[in-house]
Formats: C-alpha cells, structure tokens, sequence
C-alpha cells in the first residue's frame, strides 16, 4: 500500500555499490530533481564509521535521507513543511529504512537544535529568489522550500546557528550545502571562509545561465591554532620541529634567514608573511612536487588578487615579485614555505612588490589566515573527503598561470621565444615550439618575457 493519498509523482534512482529506490512525492514537497541527484552522488564518495551521525536539514521527499540511510548512516531529517516529514517518514519505511533514524518538523530559524554528536549536516540550500512581487505563484511552503533570505542567506544562517550554538562541534563536523555560485546568490562560501572555514568544491552543474556546486566545508585544521612567532631564523627549520599529525603551520611575524629556490636567500621585509606547512607525504603517492608548488602557488595568488609565475612566484600586473612558494621535504614530510610582502621595496639592487597595491593595506596577520584557509582547502586531509585528482591541481594551477599569459606573456628557453599552453600533472610548463609542443622541467636557461603596457 502507498503511503500517500492523491496526485503523487514517482521518482526512482539508482547509485551504483550504494542502491536503487524508488519514492513518492506528494505536492508542496520539493521533489529530487537534477541539484538533489548531484548531492547523493556526492554523499555516496564519502567515507563511514561505524555510529557515524547525519543531519539533513530540508529534507524533502527523503530521497538523501534514504541514501545516507543505505550507506550506513545514523540519519536525523527535518523539514519546515509537515508534508515533506510524512513524504521522508513513508519513503523511509517503503525502502525499509525506518529502523534508527528520526524525522522532526523543524528547521534552522525554527527553534531546531543541531544534534550535539552531528559527524555531517548536509543541506540542498533554497537558492531561488523570494516571490514576494508575485503572490500566489508559489504557496507559503513551497516558497519556503524554494526561496532563499536576504543577508547571507540560509547558508549564512546555519553559520551562525553552528557558531553561536555549537562552537565545539564546529571543529570536528562536515557541513555540505548545495550553493548557486553563478550567479551568487545569497549565501556565499566567502562568507564560510571570513570565518575560518576551508571548503572545496565536490561536483558542479551548470543549468541555464545558473551554476550549482556542491561544496564541503571544515574547519581548517579542525579548530587547532598554528603556531605564532615573534621572529625566528626560518619557518621552514621551525616546521620541520613540529611533532604529531594533522594541520601543522608555522607563522613568524619577522624571519632573519629565510631561504629560497635552490637555498638562495629569501628578503624577509618586516610586515609581510612567513609561513610554512607541514603536509602529508602520502601527498607523494599521487602528486609530483612541481604540481604541489603550482597548486599553492595558484591559491596564493588568489588569495592575494594577484598572478602566477612559473613556477614558484608570486607577482603583480606589471610582473613585480611580491612572493614566492618553496618546497622541501624529509622525515616523511612535505613542507611548503610562503613567503610574500606587504610593501613595494627597492634596496640594494632588489625590488619586489607588495600586497598592498592588490588588496589593500590588510594585516598579515589576516594574510597569513587567508593563505591558511586556501592551502587547507586543497591540501588538508580531514579523512572525511576524497582528495581532488592530480588533473585538478593541473587545472587550478594553468588557471591562475592564465591570467598573466592571457595578457600576451611568453617564455624563452635557451634564447628561443616559446608560448606557453599548458600545465602537465607533473607541474611542468608546457609550450610551443617549431610546430610542437614540449614540457619545460627546471628554469635553466629559462627566463619570461613580459610585454610593455
């Protein structure tokens, strides 16, 4: 017997090594369209241990609810319209997975409590537009199940309620949210990063003129702080002393002996930022260190509105040095230096240039964090996501590489005038010769020619 009464729609849906269900949706109940789909294929990468806890806020007609049920998870659904808990309670029980799990009337802004033992909170935000210049072109629950806020939205609002309500738990749970990002809407991953959240995109669609991504956020290094120094020789000496496991950074307000590419010396103007971290060496398993560099190397310079140049710098429009990335690596360590200035600086027959000129005059104290976030975002094993593909840190890397050559720069090896086209998985640079195409490994012999604007 169905457990609905009336006008229903039937959906059925498969995950290959997960399942196959089918499910009734009764109307007002958002039912699973292509954005709910793309969340359970994301859902069915993750990982799970035994007595592992979800949340589904918004749960609709259950269909994400069934699929973390079926993989093992401990599920709490919720949702502000009554017919969308009786559509997740009666397709639980249709696909026998009623056993263990709880579905409330509630929501966020509802009065509902974030379960103190939350592993993951999994939400397909509202996204849409409130109708309020068109009433009756949706009726008050399914505008509440379509529409988004103003003011940082949904998205912002379940910060705040984590933030405000359950700071412990910020630290150890992940938070998956369904998110326009083209155009934003209302709730912003900006607004997640400001506040000390790394994230990464797991999947994406484009519908229309609209983009959707499925984003994963955590708290960088799970809430532990990095290690703050007055001044020391090198952060990269400082690091490689760090014992223990997880999110380990060092951040040194002033270095007296920094070192760069091949233990040249690195200026280290006071104000600016110098840090190093400590990653995994399983990194190594997958990734070649050249790729490892252009990848920090692509986030840096985007944390500080900035250019790439292969393969280790950081540079401004005019291609003004204003940091640079080095790696090294021993005791089943990988460390990743970065260092960067805040001002523009000419002395002694060296000059660089500065952040300042890019996002303005910004603390590095607040630098340092915004570099912290954008590493941990590509970098950090939390253990609770697949780590990105080496095509991915190609791909971010040719990017952030783009930007400078678009404007018309190009290499030169050995006195021939090359352009570049592309970023290899091994983070070589790969040009355009005498009609083909080859990778360039190291720089020498190399140099890059910058237009004249």
């Amino acid at each position: 017997m169905q457990p609905f009464e009336g006008s229903m729609e039937s959906v059925n849906f498969a995950l290959e090594g997960v399942g196959e269900w089918e499910i009734f949706v009764p109307p007002t109940v958002y039912p699973p369209r292509e954005d709910t789909k793309m969340l359970c294929r994301a859902i069915s990468k993750l990982p799970i241990f035994p007595g592992n806890k979800a949340l589904e806020i918004g749960c609709g007609s259950g269909l994400v609810s069934i699929v973390l049920a079926s993989m093992g998870w401990e599920v709490t659904s919720c949702d502000v319209n009554p017919y969308a808990v009786s559509s997740t309670r009666g397709n639980l029980k249709m696909n026998g997975l009623d056993k263990g799990h709880n579905v409330i009337e509630s929501g966020i802004g509802e009065g509902m409590s974030i379960p103190n033992e939350a592993d993951l909170i999994v939400w397909n935000l509202p996204y849409l537009g409130r109708f309020g210049n068109d009433p009756g072109l949706l009726s008050e629950m399914e505008e509440a199940a379509l529409s988004d806020i103003p003011h940082g939205g949904w998205g912002g609002e379940l910060l705040r309620t984590l933030e405000e309500e359950n700071p412990e738990l910020c630290n150890r749970v992940l938070v998956i949210l369904v998110m326009r990002t083209e155009p934003e809407g209302e709730s912003k991953v900006l607004e997640w990063e400001n506040r000390g959240w790394s994230w990464r995109s797991l999947d994406s669609e484009r519908y229309g003129e609209e983009k959707v991504d499925i984003i994963g956020f955590w708290r960088t290094g799970s809430g532990v702080e990095a290690t703050i120094l007055e001044t020391c020789e090198s952060t990269m000496d400082e690091a490689e002393k760090i014992p223990g496991d997880g999110w380990q950074r060092v951040f040194s307000k002033e270095q007296t002996k920094g070192r760069g590419r091949r233990k040249s010396d690195w200026i280290s103007r006071k104000g600016g930022v110098f840090a190093t971290w400590n990653l995994d060496a399983g990194l190594l398993d997958t990734l070649e260190p050249g790729l490892i560099q252009t990848s920090i190397g692509a986030v840096v310079s985007d944390a500080l509105c900035s250019n790439m140049k292969w393969p280790n710098d950081i540079v401004d429009e005019r291609g003004g040095k204003i940091g640079g990335i080095i790696i090294e690596s021993s005791n089943d360590t990988i460390r990743a230096g970065v260092g960067a200035n805040r001002n523009d600086f000419d002395s002694g027959g060296v000059s660089g240039s500065g952040w300042e000129k890019s996002i303005g005059p910004i603390d590095a104290n607040e630098v340092f964090l915004r570099i912290d976030r954008s590493i941990s975002s590509i970098f950090e094993n939390t253990g609770k996501l697949e780590m990105p593909e080496p095509e991915w840190y190609a791909s971010t890397s040719w990017k952030a590489l783009s930007r400078s050559i678009s404007k018309g720069v190009m290499a030169l090896k050995d006195g021939n005038l090359l352009r570049p086209c592309g970023l290899n998985i091994k983070g070589e640079l790969e040009v355009v010769g005498d009609e083909e195409v080859f990778a360039i490994r190291d720089l020498d012999g190399f140099d890059w020619i910058v237009p004249d604007n």
